[in-house]
């Protein structure tokens, strides 16, 4: 898989990973599952979030690390023009 293609999916998996930790947090606010159901609500409403959390956290630390070698790369670049003048 090419750098570009996994970078890619980990924006998605980022973007997902939120969307269903944000489903968890409304069915909290909007809803009664969590009092309704008693113990399986509130184990489906942190089963939801602890899964979002799951899913994007991973990504943003291999987008963060990615970001962290391209800016050595950059600083790299620049030494070496620099001593070349």
């Amino acid at each position: 898989m090419k750098e570009q293609q996994l970078t890619r999916l980990m924006y998605t998996l980022i973007i997902v990973g939120l969307s269903i930790s944000a489903v968890g947090v409304g069915l909290v606010i909007f809803t009664d599952i969590a009092t309704a159901h008693g113990v399986k609500g509130v184990a489906t409403v942190a089963g939801l979030i602890a899964s979002g959390l799951f899913l994007s956290i991973p990504a943003k630390i291999y987008l963060t690390l990615q970001l962290m070698k391209r800016n050595d790369e950059k600083m790299k670049a620049r030494r070496e023009r620099s001593e070349l003048r």
